[in-house]
């Protein structure tokens, strides 16, 4: 399970709203000099995000209540093998496909490009019917 503290802003019926701050690893990376994530991971550093997570146990909590949310590892990395390796592998059939035809190299960087489109789509797809699931979903874990 993966875990993040937070802070309960509001309880309704939809569930447990909980602020956590997003932090960077940046600050304990020893190759933080010369990597290229580290401006990317300063400007959302300390960022407020504030999320809906579910209360399957209802445990009883109030606004202001130190918390402890999750979400398993496997749909962790299910959902990113999904974003990650569908629209690279769609891109690099697509465009096998097209220059094994013998086409010109133009029309096989077209064919990348729409392979990459049409994983994507599969990609939104496949996310909504994910979204559905409570698998994919942050619950509440404990109050600290």
């Amino acid at each position: 399970m993966i875990e993040e503290r937070g802070r309960v802003v509001d309880v309704d019926a939809d569930g447990v709203w909980v602020e956590v701050h997003k932090q960077s690893a940046c600050a304990s990376c020893s190759a933080r000099a010369g990597c290229g994530q580290r401006l990317v991971a300063e400007a959302t550093a300390g960022k407020r995000v504030v999320i809906c997570v579910e209360n399957p146990h209802q445990r009883p909590v109030t606004v202001e209540d130190s918390v402890v949310i999750g979400i398993a590892e496997g749909a962790f990395m299910k959902a990113s093998l999904l974003l990650y390796l569908i629209p690279l592998i769609a891109l690099f059939v697509l465009a096998g496909l097209v220059s094994q035809a013998g086409v010109a190299e133009g029309f096989v960087i077209l064919a990348a490009l729409v392979g990459l489109l049409l994983g994507l789509g599969l990609v939104r797809l496949v996310g909504r019917r994910w979204q559905r699931s409570h698998d994919y979903h942050p619950i509440l874990l404990r109050v600290v």
